[in-house]
């Protein structure tokens, strides 16, 4: 990025952050209306300050240079990969298997750049493992980490805003030098005022604390009174306003005056001014300023009147100020008594206001209340991703866009070129006639596979050789790499296949044509160090420091030996066959102090897998990688590591270590995928368990928990004592009825023959506030129901939790339908069917209920059907029961008893009928219905019923 690309991308993104603190400020002061304007002027003020400072935001320290902290999030790192030759590239996970590539033909592991968005603000460098064919050359790349909403890629647009910016810029300058000018003319015409005003100009200054030297001048140029500030103050007053105000009115206008010079208006407005021209088409900057003139001006005249305690004079005397003086304007730099004739009325309604707060001094807890919001979205901006950035693309690049025609989909075109020793160590190759073409576009997941030219649809076949090579012009790898720490730069070019020395401080060589170069420094001075090698490979070393060329002294070779290593290890470069290096030296230990020393999450990730990959390590060491992989900010990068950590560190020492590096990560999404794997590395163990249901707890994502839990109770559950507490903790925690639901589903389907987790589950259940979930886990835990009285307790009780009717009726049907259910289910069925408001579902509960052994818990059932309010699902209950063969005489009875609350006689009397057919020949079932019948109130049911008794008796 070129200092021009910065200096525009920052303006451009700042317009949209100043916007955000307009509007904030806006709502701010509508919440607290009854404000003094002083204060208000002085939270605008403060406001159009911060915007000025959004403009230095990007110059905070960054990190990949070394002894930085932070990079700032308004820079643009930019990275650029070009060829002609595109490739396609299976799509899979990186493996960390380092072997030799030269020992067989099988394909060797090629770094390919990876976009990680979540290390934008860390300047972090992302890779992936793929596979490149069996040549052996690692194509490695930093890619960009910065994916704004807008990226202007076209330079003439660049351009016309750079031209637009500074004609607008050079416009609003040029108006205020002429207004400058203008005033400094208007105050040398200008003459004194008479002796009385000038000491009376003295007397208002003593009173009222005025320390500035002012004068007091006299105008026949100007039409409006007005005071010019900066180093020699004045007031002017029109000649014509001398003569016709009184002494009263024309005291008020010069103690307004004063109030402006008092305040140091004067420079406030220089300096509003010059802001609006340095930021011309920022939106935000003329509506504070607008605000601030109109608070200025009601500022003052709360200082008048409470200087002279009369509103009404001193709005009467500003309003014949303006009449007489044809409402006319002051300059641009000065300020004026009366403004415009909005302006002007808005003034005398606040004036006249009796509500209003008189008060003409600064209000600190309003103020204070201001500058934290203003402090809290400064923070918030500056490190939200950018909206707008411009994207260069260099000469070179632009020369390369024709592409050679792709291979059919199911081949992998690349070189076949037989490599008989492993990759160098410390080596960043970047072939240029060997190089594959990366898609612009990223993945939007961190940890997304990264989108490849070419087909992926299928299996992909052995490599085919390519075309006869082309001419390496066309296939040139280029790579730029740029970060800043506030004014200083640096910059990483690379075109070609490049090899560092191991020691990591120079270039020990470059493919042929090749370049690199390393700059850092600023836009007035700085250092480079220029690599080329010509056609036949032979390099030619430059070193620069400024404009002069040098030879790479001791000086040189100690910027070199500051600046390459750290680059080297923030990029990733080679991380494989670096760790491998450091471990043959000097160990695992050596390994965790480099990685101590990297700054990107991106780079610490890829070098962490590799030590887990390549080293043994010991409970110390375990320790201190288990803190560094805490120690990762970004979420994506440090999920990655901890998903390649291999099962088998997953010991009592370094475990807890592990879960304190997993409960760092904020992402939801990370973090289910972290337990996920260790719940499948590390199944049998109860303190994995434990500590992946603590975690599992902590996930504020709903569905994330659950597919966490789910997977714990598809493998690894134990349900015994504390574990089993633990998990369903977690479990409760879930806010999602919906994935509640579905975990004790899971849960049920897995372990619900075990007695205390299937009480658990029905436990778990009744605190669903969805009826309709709640239903569901109720039905499925019909399956595995058991007449234990713990059991039917738990099931009963989360039945009753249902307040809809028919998902209530629902779980009770199924449960009466469930095989060998035993006397006190049935008991607790009908009782629980006592709660269903609707007499239909607690009819059909009720008729269900008959096709089971009810006579053990005929209280119970005859306890609900009598509550049942319908007389048609009364009587469907009863003749259900009479018409069961089974039914003894003295449920026929009951079922009669039942039938005198009916309060239709048709309804009753068809019970009664029912009963005579079937059992009037029991002398106890033949008196119970002659009793019966005297309840009937309808002559016609009365008869139909006792010839039916009758009839049965003369059958006899």
């Amino acid at each position: 990025m070129t200092h021009i690309n910065f200096a525009m991308t920052t303006l451009l993104n700042e317009i949209w952050e100043g916007t955000l603190l307009a509007v904030a400020m806006w709502l701010f002061l509508k919440l607290l209306p009854r404000l003094n304007p002083t204060t208000r002027f002085t939270v605008l003020w403060v406001t159009l300050l911060a915007i000025v400072g959004l403009l230095l935001a990007p110059f905070t320290p960054g990190t990949f240079i070394p002894g930085a902290q932070t990079v700032s999030p308004s820079i643009a790192t930019t990275i650029r990969l070009t060829s002609a030759t595109p490739a396609s590239i299976e799509r899979e996970p990186p493996k960390f298997n380092v072997q030799n590539s030269g020992a067989r033909p099988g394909p060797h592991p090629v770094l390919v750049p990876k976009s990680n968005p979540g290390s934008v603000s860390r300047g972090a460098f992302d890779f992936v493992e793929a596979q490149n064919g069996p040549s052996g050359i690692g194509s490695i790349a930093a890619a960009a980490v910065e994916h704004p909403l807008i990226r202007i890629h076209s330079g003439r647009i660049l351009y016309a805003l750079e031209i637009l910016w500074a004609l607008l810029s050079l416009a609003m300058l040029i108006r205020l030098g002429f207004g400058y000018w203008m005033l400094r003319g208007l105050k040398a015409g200008a003459t004194p005022a008479p002796a009385e005003w000038q000491k009376r100009l003295g007397s208002l200054k003593g009173i009222n604390g005025v320390r500035r030297q002012v004068q007091l001048l006299i105008s026949n140029h100007i039409a409006a009174p007005m005071s010019l500030g900066f180093l020699n103050p004045a007031i002017l007053i029109p000649r014509a306003l001398l003569d016709t105000l009184s002494d009263s009115e024309l005291e008020h206008v010069v103690f307004h005056e004063l109030g402006h010079l008092r305040r140091r208006d004067d420079w406030t407005n220089l300096a509003q001014k010059l802001i609006e021209a340095m930021l011309p088409i920022q939106p935000a900057v003329y509506w504070i300023g607008h605000r601030m003139s109109v608070e200025r001006e009601m500022a003052c005249d709360d200082w008048v009147i409470a200087a002279t305690g009369s509103a009404e004079r001193y709005a009467a005397s500003l309003t014949k100020v303006a009449e007489l003086s044809q409402w006319a304007h002051a300059g641009i730099l000065a300020a004026g008594a009366t403004g415009n004739r909005s302006q002007l009325f808005s003034r005398v309604r606040h004036m006249l206001d009796k509500t209003r707060n008189t008060t003409s001094k600064l209000t600190i807890g309003p103020l204070g209340a201001a500058i934290a919001l203003i402090g809290a979205l400064i923070y918030v901006g500056v490190r939200a991703p950018q909206i707008v950035v411009f994207a260069q693309t260099s000469a070179t690049e632009n020369s390369q866009q024709e592409l050679t025609a792709p291979r059919p989909p199911h081949s992998l075109q690349a070189p076949r070129a037989p490599i008989a020793a492993p990759v160098p160590v410390a080596s960043l190759a970047l072939p240029a006639s060997r190089a594959s073409m990366v898609s612009a576009d990223s993945p939007s997941s961190p940890r997304a596979p990264l989108a490849l030219l070419g087909s992926s649809a299928s299996p992909l076949s052995p490599i085919a050789p390519i075309a006869p090579a082309e001419p390496q012009q066309s296939r040139e790898t280029h790579m730029e790499m740029t970060t800043r720490d506030g004014w200083t730069s640096l910059i990483v070019k690379i075109d070609g296949a490049i090899e560092f020395t191991d020691d990591d401080r120079d270039v020990k060589s470059l493919s042929p044509g090749g370049h690199f170069r390393i700059e850092e420094g600023n836009w007035l001075s700085g250092r480079a160090y220029d690599v080329k090698a010509d056609s036949a490979g032979k390099l030619t070393k430059t070193y620069s420091v400024g404009s002069s060329v040098k030879p790479l002294d001791a000086e040189g070779q100690t910027w070199l030996g500051r600046l390459m290593p750290q680059m080297i290890r923030d990029s990733g470069a080679g991380a494989a066959p670096r760790v491998a290096r450091i471990l043959r030296q000097g160990g695992p230990k050596a390994v965790i102090d480099e990685i101590g020393l990297i700054h990107s999450d991106g780079s610490k990730r890829v070098y962490l897998e590799q030590l887990f990959s390549l080293g043994t390590l010991n409970t110390e060491q375990l320790k201190e990688a288990a803190r560094l992989i805490q120690g990762i900010s970004s979420d994506g990068d440090k999920a990655q590591v901890l998903v390649n950590v291999d099962g088998k560190y997953f010991t009592g020492d370094l475990r807890p270590n592990l879960f304190e590096a997993v409960e760092s990560i904020s992402s939801d999404g990370d973090k289910r995928r972290v337990l996920s794997d260790i719940v499948k590395k590390d199944s049998g163990s109860a303190d994995t368990f434990l500590g992946t249901a603590r975690a599992a707890k902590h996930i504020s994502s709903d569905g994330d928990k659950a597919e966490v839990l789910i997977e714990m109770a598809n493998s690894n559950y134990r349900g015994s004592g504390g574990l089993g507490l633990a998990y369903f903790d977690a479990v409760k925690s879930i806010s999602s009825d919906g994935d509640h639901a579905r975990v004790l589903s899971a849960l049920l389907a897995a372990h619900g023959d075990d007695r205390d987790t299937l009480a658990r589950v029905l436990g778990s259940a009744q605190k669903i506030s969805s009826d309709g979930d709640k239903a569901r886990v109720l039905t499925e835990a019909v399956i595995r129901y058991t007449d234990d009285e713990f059991i039917r307790k738990a099931f009963i009780d989360a039945a009753n939790s249902i307040s809809s009717d028919g998902d209530h009726q629902q779980v009770l049907v199924a449960l009466a339908h469930r095989q060998g259910i035993g006397a006190a289910t049935v008991g607790g069925i009908a009782k629980s069917a006592q709660r269903i408001s609707s007499d239909g579902d607690k009819a059909r509960v009720l008729v269900e209920l008959v096709g089971v052994n009810v006579e053990p818990a005929r209280d119970d059932f005859f306890a609900a059907a009598d509550t049942i309010h319908s007389d048609g699902d009364h009587s469907h209950v009863l003749l259900a029961l009479l018409d069961k063969s089974d039914t003894s005489s003295t449920m026929a009875i009951a079922a009669i008893q039942s039938a005198t609350r009916i309060s239709s006689d048709g309804d009753m009397g068809r019970v009664l009928m029912d009963a005579a057919h079937r059992y009037s020949k029991d002398p106890k079932v033949d008196a119970a219905l002659r009793k019966a019948v005297e309840s009937l109130h309808s002559d016609s049911v009365y008869r139909s019923v006792m010839s039916e008794i009758a009839g049965r008796h003369e059958s006899d």
